[in-house]
């Protein structure tokens, strides 16, 4: 994943269901849950990278999970729109990969093949 951004999306100006904390992270009022935060991204996947990793294991990293995907009839080919849900302090440590290279690189150890996230 590269070209890492935060979104701005239309659903989060309606101030009646979401109420923004700090830059694009926004509290859902309409979710009584402590995972009630969201932040959106928009990425472009590299060309080995398929739609589901790095993303699960950034949603493992980070303890999030995916609470919409904006536009979904636009994410075709190798640009994503995402916006994560979860708990303030997670959501606040994953906005972090904004701008940064994120990727998963194999790694053996004791003759067995592991995978390892890296976020630089």
């Amino acid at each position: 994943m590269r070209n890492i951004i935060l979104l701005d999306l239309e659903k989060h100006k309606n101030q009646s269901q979401y109420k923004l904390v700090e830059k694009g992270i926004y509290q859902d009022l309409t979710d009584e849950d402590e995972t009630n935060y969201r932040v959106a991204f928009s990425f472009e996947l590299e060309d080995n990278e398929d739609s589901q990793y790095p993303l699960e294991d950034i949603l493992d990293k980070y303890c999030l999970y995916v609470s919409d995907f904006p536009d979904s009839e636009d994410n075709s080919g190798n640009i994503l729109k995402i916006e994560f849900g979860g708990e303030y302090r997670d959501i606040k440590k994953v906005t972090e990969i904004v701008g940064k290279h994120v990727y998963n690189k194999e790694y053996e150890e004791g003759g067995e093949t592991y995978v390892k996230l890296i976020i630089e």
